[in-house]
């Protein structure tokens, strides 16, 4: 009788070992390592491609840091103009602000008005509606039912006037706030002399020295 063939090695019935794998990766690397370092040109377009990223990456946080205190400059303008407003400093300075601000508030307070008016005819627009319901019968199915239709497309009405009047007051609200900025910049320009704008005037000025110094930095990055 034939005697069988002895088995093959694990490893050889597996395919490459696993250490030779690694060794051959490594193999691998250490020959694309060392044609980088042979390869000077190779070398100096990967330093480029480096360098400008790391630049483009440092701009964009200064033309954030830049933004962000330009936005800090704004809200301390409209403080100190909403400070300015509710003390009545400097009337003599700032005569046709404070008068502009006066017509605005006084509309915002007109359409405050109106709009409970509309929001007091909703609400007894609403219990009519829950009236007819509660009330309904099989006689009055027919009525009843035109009755509710027809609240229900005044509710629709009115609702839209609701909303159109919100819509106004926030445009009166932004004027408003463009207005207190406004006031706060000539303040700032004019240094008007008031223990309540100090502290202000203090953080303006730091905002600025953030400013200037970003700026300065993104034009040497340039």
């Amino acid at each position: 009788m034939f005697q069988s063939l002895p088995e093959a090695p694990p490893a050889l019935r597996e395919g490459i070992p696993y250490w030779i794998f690694w060794f051959l990766l490594s193999l691998i690397l250490l020959l694309l390592l060392f044609i980088f370092l042979r390869d000077k040109d190779l070398r100096l377009r990967l330093s480029l491609v480096l360098a400008g990223a790391k630049k483009r990456m440092l701009v964009r946080r200064l033309e954030i840091r830049l933004r962000r205190q330009k936005r800090r400059k704004t809200i301390l303008f409209r403080e100190i103009g909403r400070t300015i407003w509710a003390g009545r400093l400097g009337t003599e300075r700032f005569g046709s602000s404070f008068a502009r601000l006066g017509r605005i508030e006084t509309q915002i307070a007109a359409r405050h008005v109106v709009l409970q008016g509309i929001n007091d005819q909703i609400a007894e627009v609403s219990r009519q509606i829950d009236g007819l319901g509660k009330n309904r019968g099989a006689a009055m199915e027919g009525k009843s039912g035109g009755d509710e239709h027809r609240l229900k497309h005044r509710m629709k009405d009115l609702q839209r006037k609701a909303k159109a009047e919100r819509g106004r007051i926030r445009q009166r609200s932004r004027e408003k706030a463009g207005e207190y900025e406004r006031l706060g910049v000539l303040a700032d320009e004019n240094r008007i002399v008031h223990p309540d704008l100090k502290d202000f005037y203090i953080r303006i000025d730091q905002a600025n020295r953030a400013i200037l110094a970003a700026m300065d930095k993104i034009e040497k990055l340039a």
